[in-house]
């Protein structure tokens, strides 16, 4: 694709989908490179930021040490960051997650080249933000009662099936090795024309991406969150600083004129197969909350309230990040032509050159900006390489040797980040071509894991689903991706305007209910209730009810380490008893699906009419403008406003921590399998699939103690009268909610006699 030549007709071609990509990985020859004079500031900025990352990552390898040494096992310490994580690093680390290259350099570029269509990033990320903050609660509540660890534990916790645990695990590791890869390419452009290396100059990406690894093998996930809370920072300060300076030196939206705007094509209305795209490019950010870097971030936070900042700050960070981008490539291109500058192969940086050339302090934010272009693509590399290690890690090395020790395993998941590394180096270096066009696919393939999750984690009774359905219909799908892309969209210059995701999902959906309704009428057995469990199956699956038991033996994977009880939906909807879960009403989402969908214009295409040999708008009609501003694009600025604040007051509503009665728990006691872990008992991992026998002597302790006071375990929500509670709770009472609460330690609440089982020595 010659994106020197892009134009208004090209974007209503199926090439749209690979657009982003495109343009924050472009590795074409022709390269915009950052004039020898102003590249003086980066010979300061660049190596200073070095030092600061290596120092960050020297302080989370002092931090790695000491909780090890405390009692963290080394694969929490290293890939969860001790589940410390506080409300700053919390935030800093999933801001410079989410918004990375993409957001720098991509939509800058992609709005120089397409105009106001871009704005379709802001109600795409509020889909993403939908889909990552409502499955968090979820997700975190379920990870701290059965101590899930990495993205595909709550998989394999709730369907108990290694053919759907394995399904979802190729399909996050292909998409976020794709990923990796698209970093690979776009910070291997983004250096080289920085410091004016040549376009095809390898080197410099293998030195940086070596730097990216050595910092993740020092400090594992500490290391990654406080460097890409630095990087956040710099990112952030770019977003704030330029337009200010663009807006003084250059002025901004008020004053273009569209009838001497050199692309007065973008005051056009969009066309119905633009309008169409954008749409199906909203729905397929839903899939964001199923990337394993984002999960990672839901399990290692401290506790929910510093969880809670972190979404109050993604809610709100488009508009200074996304926002901003569309401003400074719409405004870009008047600078641009007035500077005699025309089709720069990298635009984001052709428009800082400009600024830079204003001198003094424009030329120091000029500086911090290109620093930040290449911080965002570090801070999404680095996230997606430990993402990636963890997941093979734990769930394809680690089951081959189960009783290795956690440091041992660790070290090998260092191994696994260097294959990884290399296995991305040699992608976006070597496939020139092909990179874009898998790129492009990344998140086509990752929407093929939502029907899992949402079933998991939503369905339950009739609704559910057999984990085998749920594997097949995404596997399917996903080849349906590769082949309707591949083969259709991508070698047919008059393919009709369809998302290779979205309707990949579209046939996911179809293939369950289908698969799912044959199964029930043809293939399920009646149970037998006095003996429900005939198929051959070790002693430890027979004291769990497994979902769809009429499977083999080798379906069913070890579950010890997640309890003694299956996840079934009655459980996971008691330990949400309590806590405002938005998802679950079935109006608001309904109400955030419209809200989205109706910013698309929605209007009639291409008007008003453009002459095309003229370049003039016909009969002298020129666009309705308001403050700049084509029309139809004020109003979707003012439509993007509704579901932002919707997700401004979800997040208001989520709270500190998740609810504990514990007037209702000196009374009635608790169900045992809903006790929620404390930080020291889910970080005491000792081998694969080892019974927690920390979390086992306090859960036995409760026991005892409700054996005592007369109490038994509670059997589905109590509903009881409050009035009726002890006023002035006595020791036992006290006891018993410390104890289920945490607040009690582990030492002084020993009933039994069973001793401890330490982590085994490395």
């Amino acid at each position: 694709l010659e994106l020197e030549s892009f134009s208004r007709e090209e974007t209503a071609s199926p090439l749209d989908e690979r657009l982003i990509i495109h343009l924050s990985a472009h590795s074409a020859n022709k390269i915009t490179m950052v004039s020898a004079e102003n590249r003086t500031g980066l010979y300061v900025s660049i190596p200073v930021y070095f030092v600061v990352l290596g120092l960050s990552a020297l302080w989370a390898y002092k931090r790695l040490e000491k909780m090890t040494t405390a009692g963290t096992d080394h694969l929490s310490g290293h890939y969860l960051g001790g589940r410390a994580f506080g409300p700053l690093l919390t935030a800093g680390t999933v801001f410079a997650s989410l918004f990375s290259g993409y957001t720098v350099v991509g939509i800058p570029n992609e709005a120089y080249r397409s105009g106001f269509y871009s704005f379709r990033w802001m109600p795409a990320t509020a889909m993403i933000l939908l889909g990552y903050i409502c499955t968090g609660l979820r997700l975190r509540k379920a990870s701290m009662v059965r101590n899930h660890q990495t993205s595909a534990d709550f998989i394999t916790d709730r369907f108990q099936s290694q053919f759907l645990r394995y399904s979802i695990v190729l399909i996050q590791v292909v998409g976020t090795l794709i990923y990796l890869s698209a970093q690979v390419n776009a910070l291997k452009s983004t250096f080289n024309s920085m410091f004016g290396v040549e376009a095809d100059t390898n080197w410099t990406v293998i030195l940086l991406m070596t730097i990216i690894l050595m910092l993740e093998w020092m400090g594992g996930l500490s290391s990654v969150a406080l460097t890409d809370s630095i990087q956040g920072f710099v990112m952030m300060l770019s977003f704030v600083l330029l337009p200010i300076i663009i807006k003084n030196h250059f002025g901004g939206w008020t004053e273009l004129d569209p009838s001497t705007y050199p692309r007065p094509d973008f005051y056009q209305t969009p066309t119905r197969d633009e309008q169409w795209r954008q749409w199906q490019f909203y729905l397929l950010g839903f899939s964001f909350f199923t990337l394993p870097h984002l999960m990672q971030r839901v399990y290692a936070a401290r506790d929910l309230k510093s969880l809670r900042f972190g979404w109050a700050v993604l809610t709100v960070s488009p508009w200074v990040a996304m926002f901003i981008g569309v401003f400074l490539g719409t405004v870009g291109v008047q600078i641009l032509s007035d500077a005699g500058v025309e089709d720069p192969a990298n635009p984001f940086t052709a428009i800082i050159e400009e600024v830079m050339n204003v001198g003094g302090f424009a030329k120091g934010v000029g500086v911090i900006s290109l620093t930040a272009s290449l911080a965002a693509i570090m801070s999404t590399a680095d996230s997606l390489i430990i993402a990636a290690s963890q997941l093979i890690t734990v769930e394809i090395v680690y089951p081959l040797r189960p009783n290795a020790s956690p440091m041992l395993v660790a070290w090998r998941g260092r191994g696994v980040s260097l294959l990884t590394t290399a296995f991305a180096l040699i992608i976006g270096i070597t496939w020139k071509d092909g990179v874009g066009d898998l790129a492009a696919i990344n998140f086509a393939i990752t929407i093929m894991a939502v029907p899992s999750f949402v079933v998991g984690l939503y369905m339950s009774g009739k609704w559910d689903v057999h984990p085998w359905v749920l594997a097949i219909a995404s596997l399917v799908s996903m080849t349906y991706v590769f082949i309707v892309y591949f083969m259709y969209i991508k070698t047919h210059s008059d393919a009709k305007p369809i998302d290779a995701g979205v309707t990949g999902l579209a046939l996911n959906l179809f293939l369950i209910v289908v698969l799912e309704t044959g199964y029930r009428f043809l293939l399920q057995k009646p149970q037998d209730n006095t003996n429900p469990k005939e198929h051959k199956i070790n002693s430890e699956q027979k004291r769990r009810e497994l979902n769809a038991p009429d499977r083999p033996a080798w379906d069913v994977p070890k579950l010890e380490r997640f309890g003694e009880t299956t996840l079934s939906p009655r459980l996971l909807n008691k330990m949400m008893a309590g806590t405002n879960e938005p998802f679950r009403n079935v109006w608001y989402t309904l109400f955030f699906f419209f809200a989205v969908s109706i910013v698309t214009p929605l209007v009639a295409e291409n008007e008003p009419w453009l002459d095309a040999e003229t370049g003039e708008f016909a009969g002298g009609v020129l666009p309705a403008t308001y403050n700049g501003l084509p029309w139809w694009f004020f109003k979707q600025i003012l439509l993007s406003i509704v579901p932002y604040i919707i997700l401004i007051v979800t997040v208001w509503r989520v709270p500190s921590q998740f609810p504990s009665d514990e007037r209702e728990i000196q009374k009635n006691g608790v169900d045992l399998d809903i006790v929620e872990m404390t930080p020291s008992e889910m970080n005491r991992r000792s081998s694969y699939d080892e019974s927690n026998a920390l979390f086992q002597r306090r859960r036995s302790s409760i026991h005892s103690q409700m054996v005592a006071m007369g109490l038994t375990v509670p059997e589905g929500d109590s509903s009881e009268d409050s009035s009726l509670l002890v006023n002035d709770p006595g020791e036992k009472e006290l006891r018993l909610s410390a104890l289920v609460l945490g607040k009690t330690p582990i030492d002084e609440s020993i009933a039994t006699d069973t001793p401890v089982v330490e982590e085994s020595a490395p």
